[in-house]
């Protein structure tokens, strides 16, 4: 629901709009996709879902086909991603083809590493290999200034340092690792959104700030409140604890700020609010399990569930309230604009 559609509906809603004519404006507002945008829009998906589609079956054909020997393996492997180059070179990156010819050559060359790992066996470890597939498509990524191909990018890096951390992997620590990298990706889309229209599509930003709410918010629950109150229970002092609620509490006041007054985004500002929701239902069970309730187990369930219940009704209604302050402040502004 885009913003014209959104002022529309709340003007309907205030009386300032005949209901009778609601419909007539929404399609004049452009609120509704068009056939040309159906179009265009089934043309792109079919088009990713091609480049998958034929990216896939060269990486099943060499598992399937390894007898083919080095000169026939290498051979298809390269011709692909010369193949995938020449359609980015004839196509352009102006066009979606030619966008996905680079997604394409990405893909290609990615199978083209793993290839050269398997027959050569050169005794590099897993992480290294995805860690120099990113080096070496990070040019392409700047060139091309994709978003789908920007978020394969910051996944293989995420790939490549959870390989890394696998041998000694401690879940309960290097979650910090994992939020900062994608809080920082999530930094530099925001900064290339004001400056590069292709950054401007708010879907990819906001897959990465729930990226970055999942580990952030895990990261609260597990260490902050969950391991803290077993090792305080044990009498021990947990300092890893009190930082990860320190982490948590300065995300959520910088995340609330940016995207409540600088990027004016409800999406991220709904993620702060389902972050809090589990960190109070984790702390509740914790006080369940630590105080003794003298009317019996099944009371003390239902109540912990009525105050979770409670909370997340509260947490809805506080955010349907930013959200009309939110449509408020938009229709000054397009009024202060047209004026």
């Amino acid at each position: 629901m885009n913003l014209h559609r959104m002022l529309l509906l709340l003007w309907a809603r205030q009386g300032q709009i005949d209901p009778a004519c609601l419909p007539e404006a929404l399609r004049l507002a452009g609120a509704f996709p068009s056939v040309d945008d159906w179009r265009r829009f089934a043309d792109r998906v079919l088009l990713a879902l091609a480049v998958l589609a034929l990216s896939s079956g060269l990486i099943f054909f060499f598992a399937y086909n390894w007898s083919l020997g080095h000169w026939g393996r290498f051979a298809l492997a390269e011709g692909a991603l010369i193949l995938a180059l020449f359609g980015v070179w004839r196509l352009g990156l102006a066009r979606p083809s030619g966008q996905s010819s680079l997604f394409a050559a990405a893909l290609s060359l990615g199978a083209l590493l793993a290839l050269i790992g398997q027959t050569y066996q050169t005794g590099a470890d897993t992480w290294e290999r995805f860690a120099v597939w990113c080096v070496l498509i990070l040019p392409w990524a700047l060139l091309g200034r994709l978003s789908l191909l920007w978020l394969f990018w910051l996944a293989l890096l995420n790939v490549a340092l959870f390989l890394y951390l696998a041998p000694g992997f401690e879940s309960d620590y290097d979650w910090r690792k994992f939020f900062f990298v994608n809080l920082c990706a999530l930094a530099l889309w925001e900064g290339a959104g004001r400056r590069f229209a292709e950054f401007r599509s708010r879907l990819a930003p906001r897959l990465v700030a729930l990226v970055v709410a999942c580990f952030v918010t895990y990261g609260a629950v597990k260490n902050g409140i969950w391991e803290n109150w077993k090792e305080a229970s044990w009498g021990n002092h947990v300092q890893d604890g009190k930082d990860a609620l320190l982490i948590w509490a300065l995300w959520g006041a910088g995340c609330w700020y940016f995207y409540r007054y600088r990027a004016r985004d409800f999406f991220p500002l709904a993620l702060v609010a389902a972050s809090f929701l589990p960190l109070v239902s984790t702390a509740l069970i914790c006080l369940r399990i630590e105080f003794a309730w003298p009317y019996g187990e099944f009371s003390m369930i239902l109540l912990t569930g009525a105050l979770i219940v409670g909370i997340t009704l509260g947490l809805g209604f506080g955010l349907w309230r930013v959200h009309e302050r939110m449509l408020a402040e938009a229709r000054e502004r397009i009024a202060r604009d047209a004026a």
